[in-house]
């Protein structure tokens, strides 16, 4: 308990500023966990909400780009900023639409400026913390994150029941409160000189990096995993029968137990082997959805998401260190950004393709999804050094 917790004291300053506004935005995603469940309850079929949250990770693809080249040429700060203070507008106009062509328009917008900020984030993790404390630094962040939405659903899902334009309202007030906060606090970290800044160099460093290449081919296939637990894993929970309200808390259970318990395996951890644990963690994350072939009651709904978190601390602020340690300094936001492009690819098939094979045969869906945790450790296990 000590050492981990004298470890976090030699954190920096800004770090902690970054972490604490994490935590506030965090605790206000209210709408993703909800909003297939928003689309369907305006007359809107599954199918067509799969389109609608499609073009948000089509704007996010965009975002990829957008954000990794402002984060190294105009700064993390600002573009945090912008970032946020657009997606809190954007929640707004969501919240007033019904049609699922127009929720897809805004959708589009949504992905396309709010996800502008991920880049400049995990870029400005990197300028403020030395590399042998970057995994406990991204647990951290994930504590943030997760401490905010073991919260977060369980309160959304109650407004869910009664109206969800409160919903909505909330998520845009604590994405403002970041963007103000990232802007006015946060330092713009290592910026690239305009000749070098673009995607074109990137790119070519990109295509001579076969370690971060297979680590971007995972990121497809676990973000087909990972999308599963705001898509079909609540219309099935919807669909067995059950309330909501149980579903938000159940959601809940992973970010309370990251917190609980992500910090201080990320310690204790800290010189086991990357790539094996990557592995494992992608494993156990896929082959969670297995518990549901067995029904839809709320003990399997328990055990899949126990089994997936597990998984998922395993993985994640690992992944994130190791991709960093990848990068070149001088190319921190393009490499975070283009690895986004992996989580925003494996998002567009997802949310077209996962919900229409739900209605098809939810049978099969989960066998693929644990088959692409599977694929994701093969490829991570196979790459060089």
């Amino acid at each position: 308990m000590s050492s981990y917790l004298s470890q976090l004291r030699t954190l920096p300053r800004p770090f902690w500023i970054l972490a604490g506004a994490t935590f506030v935005n965090r605790f206000g995603v209210f709408v993703w966990p909800f909003l297939t469940i928003f689309i369907t309850r305006n007359g809107n079929t599954a199918a067509e909400a799969g389109w609608a949250i499609a073009c948000y990770s089509i704007g996010s693809f965009g975002a990829a780009a957008l954000g990794g080249w402002l984060a190294d040429r105009l700064g993390r700060n600002v573009t945090l900023g912008l970032a946020s203070l657009g997606s809190a507008a954007c929640m707004m106009a969501l919240s007033q639409a019904t049609d699922w062509r127009i929720l897809a328009a805004i959708a589009f917008a949504t992905g396309l400026v709010g996800e502008a900020g991920q880049p400049a984030g995990s870029a400005l993790v990197q300028d403020l913390v030395p590399p042998e404390k970057r995994v406990l630094a991204f647990a951290v962040m994930r504590f943030a994150v997760n401490l905010g939405w073991s919260f977060g659903p369980a309160v959304a899902g109650l407004l869910a029941e009664s109206s969800f334009f409160w919903v909505f309202a909330v998520d845009a007030a604590t994405s403002a409160f970041f963007g103000i906060i990232a802007w006015t606090s946060l330092p713009r970290g290592n910026r690239t000189e305009a000749h070098l800044a673009g995607w074109g160099v990137a790119l070519a460093s990109i295509r001579k990096n076969p370690p971060f290449l297979a680590l971007f081919a995972a990121c497809l296939c676990v973000a087909w995993v990972f999308r599963q637990t705001s898509t079909t894993f609540p219309l099935h929970f919807e669909r067995s029968g059950l309330p909501m309200s149980w579903c938000g808390l159940v959601l809940a259970m992973n970010g309370v137990m990251i917190c609980v318990l992500e910090i201080p395996l990320a310690a204790s951890t800290r010189a086991w082997p990357v790539r094996v644990m990557l592995a494992l963690g992608y494993l156990l994350m896929g082959g969670s959805f297995l518990v549901l072939l067995g029904g839809g009651t709320i003990a399997l709904f328990t055990v899949t998401m126990i089994a997936f978190t597990i998984g998922e601390m395993f993985a994640f602020s690992r992944q994130q260190a190791y991709a960093a340690s990848l990068a070149p300094e001088d190319m921190r936001g393009r490499y975070a950004g283009f690895l986004s492009f992996a989580w925003s690819i494996g998002g567009i098939v997802t949310s077209v393709a996962s919900l229409h094979l739900y209605e098809t045969d939810p049978i099969l869906l989960w066998s693929i999804t644990a088959g692409l945790g599977m694929l994701a450790a093969m490829l991570i296990l196979k790459a060089g050094r």
